[in-house]
């Protein structure tokens, strides 16, 4: 069975700082080798004029030819169209029996200039899907998404809200919808990685911060988190957060965006020397941040499923979570970690102080995350139902 895995073409494969769709195509495409698939990777060759092909850590991946536009408003959504055409028009002279697509645009331009005869599979990464109030940019999104997960033989789904926003508002047929979760790789994100000059190069100490990771804008809730950090920070003197990820609007982009200009400013004179702010960092540097970590918080108002909750637990730390999108279906309060209310910066504030205090609780959800990352969320495990999909619909 040969299967090609498509994410934006807008982030290299395999991602270096950040990418998680990227990240999803890539471990997949490699566990799916393992299992004796002959999965590919599809990437985009912006400005190349030949197909370029790449064996990294055995994993093939085909880079296809794009030519680059030159910077307009719609540019990501135009170079997404544009790569999963030129992806369409690769696989016409290739044998495959399943292509399975991961992002709106590039899926899109897949079902449209589709004229072989594989199978297609979709996962829908799609955050915003559980959400009943969204911008015309999102509605405009979801009918394409939409379109694309209807037209699909399988259409994956992260977890229970994402499946049952999608069967009843996008109108799919829930029979060919299969919940499966994001994976984690368990033998690289694990405890005890102790690496004292990365930290200190962040100026930060083993077991002395709390951590968030990701792109630092509004989605995310870095606003609410720095609001209830600033809440206990006189409580807990010597704990300091530790903002991981992007400051950027998007992969693009050179400079802070607005937003996170506002959110360093609120850190400087609300909570001087206590919030380090590290950018984007490669993965090597982010396993050990979370390894070294009090514990992870994602204060999200929208999430599909995070892959910063699995990395977080599979390297042995407790997340406290928003009760946002699937976040839920990964954390059990009280059991593997902690929830608080959406919005609820004072309920955020409560559970990180009640985990900074009580150090058995911690190590009791910490012990908790670690095996059910292992157990429910390991690459070769989300990677084995994934293929039952694929002979599933090929047969």
């Amino acid at each position: 069975m040969r299967v090609a895995l498509i994410s934006s073409g807008l982030v290299p494969i395999p991602p270096i700082k950040g990418g998680a769709v990227e990240e999803y195509v890539y471990q997949l495409a490699k566990h799916l080798r393992k299992l004796g698939v002959d999965a590919i990777a599809m990437d985009a060759k912006w400005g190349g004029n030949s197909v370029e092909v790449n064996d990294v850590d055995g994993v093939e991946i085909v880079r296809v030819p794009v030519r680059p536009l030159a910077q307009n408003i719609k540019r990501n959504i135009i170079m997404e169209l544009q790569f999963g055409r030129a992806v369409g028009k690769y696989l016409r002279n290739e044998e495959v029996d399943v292509v399975h697509a991961n992002t709106a645009w590039a899926g899109f331009a897949l079902v449209i200039n589709r004229n072989q005869p594989h199978r297609l599979v979709y996962t829908c990464h799609n955050p915003l899907w559980p959400e009943d109030k969204v911008h015309l940019g999102e509605r405009v999104v979801r009918l394409v998404e939409g379109f694309t997960m209807r037209t699909s033989n399988a259409v994956v789904a992260l977890n229970k809200t994402m499946y049952r926003a999608i069967v009843e508002k996008a109108g799919i047929n829930g029979d060919k919808v299969v919940i499966i979760p994001n994976g984690v790789d368990v033998d690289y994100f694990k405890p005890g990685l102790r690496n004292s000059e990365l930290l200190s190069k962040f100026s930060l100490e083993e077991g002395d911060y709390i951590l968030f990771v990701g792109r630092v804008s509004p989605e995310k809730g870095v606003h609410l988190l720095l609001k209830a950090f600033s809440h206990i920070a006189q409580e807990s003197v010597h704990v300091k957060l530790a903002i991981v990820g992007p400051l950027t609007g998007s992969y693009s982009a050179s400079e802070a965006s607005p937003y996170a200009r506002v959110i360093i400013e609120y850190a400087k004179k609300r909570i001087p020397g206590r919030v380090i702010f590290t950018g984007a960092v490669n993965r090597d540097e982010l396993r050990v941040l979370y390894s070294n970590a009090h514990f992870l918080v994602l204060p999200s108002l929208a999430e599909a499923f995070p892959m910063v909750l699995l990395e977080a637990m599979a390297s042995g730390i407790p997340p406290i979570g928003s009760t946002a999108g699937g976040i839920p279906n990964v954390i059990t309060d009280g059991v593997n970690g902690l929830l608080f209310k959406k919005g609820d910066w004072k309920d955020l504030a409560m559970k990180m102080l009640t985990l900074i205090n009580d150090e058995k609780l911690r190590n009791k959800l910490a012990a908790k995350a670690r095996e059910a990352a292992v157990e429910k969320y390991g690459w070769q495990v989300v990677a084995s139902r994934i293929k039952h999909i694929y002979d599933r619909i090929i047969t």
